[in-house]
């Protein structure tokens, strides 16, 4: 059976995941990398590869369907008791874990609806992916950082020049105004 299957693992993890990962390589059956070239099992019929890509951790090759079965289900169970999150394809709705913070400024923001936000850089985040939020206007700078076991983003609220410190207040409230509005509901740090 030709395989060509994408996991929820981003290419920005820290080196101590990949190091969990190697490990998990390592103890699947078939492995046949060594210290040089990881994510590689050979067997009778059996030829699978990993790479990293954009889409995530990628596995190719062939492998009978029948130990392909188990042996898939083995990887995720494996990566995901090691990683500490659901591992499997994107396609079928497994969210990627983002290993950093997004940093984010109130200025960046293009919209703002029901569903998501978006920035000038064209990055969109909906709140769905999000199951706290917390905001503190006494910060320096003041921030609303929203977050779940799978993303943290933090928006930052920073002016400069004359009054400044007056719009960055009036930003901030019509900011936590309007998340109100959408039914987003936010823990004051402050």
């Amino acid at each position: 059976m030709q395989i060509d299957v994408n996991l929820n693992i981003q290419y920005s993890a820290p080196k101590e995941v990949w190091t969990k990962i190697d490990d998990v390589y390592k103890a699947m059956p078939y492995w046949s990398g060594d210290e040089k070239q990881t994510g590689k099992w050979l067997g009778d019929d059996i030829a699978l590869s990993a790479s990293v890509e954009p889409g995530g951790i990628q596995i190719t090759g062939e492998m009978p369907e029948d130990i392909w079965n188990k042996w898939y289900a083995g990887l995720k169970n494996r990566l995901t008791k090691a990683l500490g999150y659901e591992i499997g394809e994107p396609e079928q709705g497994y969210g990627f874990k983002y290993w950093k913070p997004f940093r984010k400024k109130y200025a960046d923001i293009k919209s703002i609806d029901k569903e998501k936000i978006v920035f000038q850089d064209y990055s969109m985040f909906y709140w769905e992916q999000f199951d706290r939020v917390e905001r503190d206007i006494t910060a320096k700078p003041p921030y609303f950082v929203f977050q779940s076991s799978l993303i943290e983003i933090w928006l930052s609220f920073e002016e400069s020049g004359a009054g400044a410190k007056r719009k960055m207040k009036e930003n901030f409230r019509d900011f936590h105004k309007q998340l109100n509005h959408l039914g987003i509901r936010s823990l004051d740090l402050s």
